[in-house]
């Protein structure tokens, strides 16, 4: 975490204080006004400290709003209403014999800015009490059944003569348990990051501001199950490093859920019969699952070599200049992230994750930051191929994802142009074997995504043979379900 991330933590400490104090302002105003009491040098006091307290609180959330975390049409709207906050404090701070007209505009602006810092937090709704119950809470557990799989009817005379009713609520009992523990702390009614909540049915078919998360009957399009399979060093990897992450199992609990067709409803199945001890004995049965270890190029073990010195390495070893602070206003308007790669030093990150309007110019700007450029993130925009060749001069690009982008087999020529990359992402799109061969050429290239292109075995085993250190993901990892026979035979 650089010192900029880190300062940016304090915004939700720093914001209380203005709120508190503005308030205590007025409130004082009132007193002297109705008690006519001298409070005036106490006043002035406490909207001057009010107007600190906000601007150091904005500085603050403008640096935790860099980190791309949060929808971008709430933050600006939240920013400018703090800012305007701050600016009037001080106003009425000046204003001492005509302070009550910028003093209410004040508490305006300041309530409006805290509702839209709440929906930032807390969700959209957070202030209704009714959407919090339905939103936060998937099933309401007072009106429904004890969770029971299977219920065995017998007679008197404990031989089974009706039929056996056999109920599953796999989401409520498997899933829900496994997006609590791991998913809600960021995808919640209390933060709702990425745009995404997984709270509820309504807001996991909702998607969030990248699109849809859930593509029910298919796992491997589903991103909700996808990303938890990227390295744990991908930028797209899910939980993020440093959070919880989720064991073999509970991934396979998603797996299964969203292969079986993602359904939000309990299952309730009539079965004829059968002999006591056998039918005991399943709804006995853990719900396990097992995950078969992947290939040592597979996606959750492609890992650089831990004895080699990356390239990347190298090019943050020679100092450079940061981009100006007029340059790095410039792509914020264009709503363009830069993140330096290390505190201290002049390279940066570029990430387009809040681009709405994206043009091909855009990278052509980027040609300014041609020596302080080392990772570019364009996933999820309408790159062409030949947007690349703009790229051409940034010799530094050592990580580039194009996942989702339009690059076809045309647009990989262009990379030939950057020697120093390690790391390309090219999910989803429509490479195809023919592009493959074109990657054979890149001399620093160490891992390779290639998860939902037109690519074939073929042609990555041939890549692999031009390439014997290259590490490539084709998402290829298979989930079984136990042996429930061996299971039944043993619990005999």
């Amino acid at each position: 975490m650089t010192l900029t991330d880190f300062t940016g933590q304090f915004h939700p400490l720093l914001v209380h204080l203005p709120i508190g104090i503005l308030f205590f302002a007025m409130i004082l105003m009132v007193y002297g006004r109705v008690r006519n009491v001298d409070v005036a040098a106490t006043v002035s006091l406490a909207w001057l400290l009010g107007g600190l307290s906000a601007l150091f609180s904005c500085v603050t959330g403008w640096l935790l709003s860099r980190s791309g975390d949060y929808d971008t049409s709430l933050v600006t709207v939240h920013q400018w209403t703090g800012l305007a906050t701050a600016g009037l404090s001080f106003l009425t701070y000046a204003l001492p014999r005509h302070r009550w007209v910028p003093a209410i505009a004040t508490l305006i602006f300041l309530t409006i800015a805290g509702h839209y810092g709440g929906t930032l937090t807390h969700g959209e709704g957070f202030l209704s009490f009714s959407a919090k119950q339905s939103d936060t809470n998937p099933v309401n557990s007072a009106d429904r059944p004890a969770p029971v799989n299977v219920a065995l009817l017998s007679d008197s005379a404990g031989k089974n003569s009706q039929p056996i009713v056999k109920r599953t609520f796999f989401y409520r009992d498997q899933v829900v348990p496994v997006l609590e523990t791991n998913c809600y702390s960021c995808h919640s009614a209390r933060k709702k990051k990425g745009g995404l909540r997984l709270d509820s049915e309504a807001f996991i078919k909702q998607g969030g501001k990248n699109g849809a998360v859930l593509v029910a009957g298919n796992p491997q399009k589903s991103k909700l199950f996808s990303y938890l399979l990227l390295p744990h060093a991908d930028d797209m990897h899910m939980p993020p490093a440093g959070k919880r992450q989720l064991s073999n199992q509970q991934i396979a609990i998603l797996h299964q859920w969203i292969k079986t067709g993602a359904s939000f409803k309990e299952s309730v199945e009539i079965m004829q019969p059968q002999q006591p001890t056998e039918v005991e004995a399943v709804a006995t049965l853990p719900l396990t699952f097992q995950t078969v270890p992947p290939a040592s190029d597979s996606l959750r073990t492609i890992r650089a070599d831990p004895d080699a010195v990356s390239v990347e390495t190298t090019i943050l070893s020679r100092p450079v200049a940061a981009p100006d602070q007029a340059l790095q206003q410039a792509f914020r308007k264009e709503q363009i992230i830069l993140t330096p790669i290390r505190e201290g030093a002049g390279y940066v990150a570029a990430n387009f994750v809040n681009v709405k309007s994206y043009q091909p110019s855009m990278l052509s700007d980027l040609g300014q930051l041609k020596n302080q450029l080392v990772r570019l993130r364009l996933s999820n925009q309408p790159v062409q191929d030949e947007d690349l060749s703009q790229l051409a001069g940034c010799r530094n690009i050592n990580r580039l994802n194009l996942d989702k982008t339009r690059i076809t087999d045309a647009g990989l020529d262009i990379l030939k142009q950057l020697p120093n990359l390690e790391q390309l992402n090219l999910y989803g799109t429509a490479v195809t074997d023919a592009g493959l061969d074109k990657l054979a050429a890149l001399p620093a290239l160490k891992v390779l995504y290639l998860w939902q292109t037109n690519t074939t075995p073929a042609g990555i085993e041939r890549l692999k043979r031009a390439k014997p250190g290259l590490k490539i993901d084709d998402g290829q990892q298979q989930l079984v379900l136990p042996d429930t026979n061996k299971t039944l035979k043993t619990q005999r």
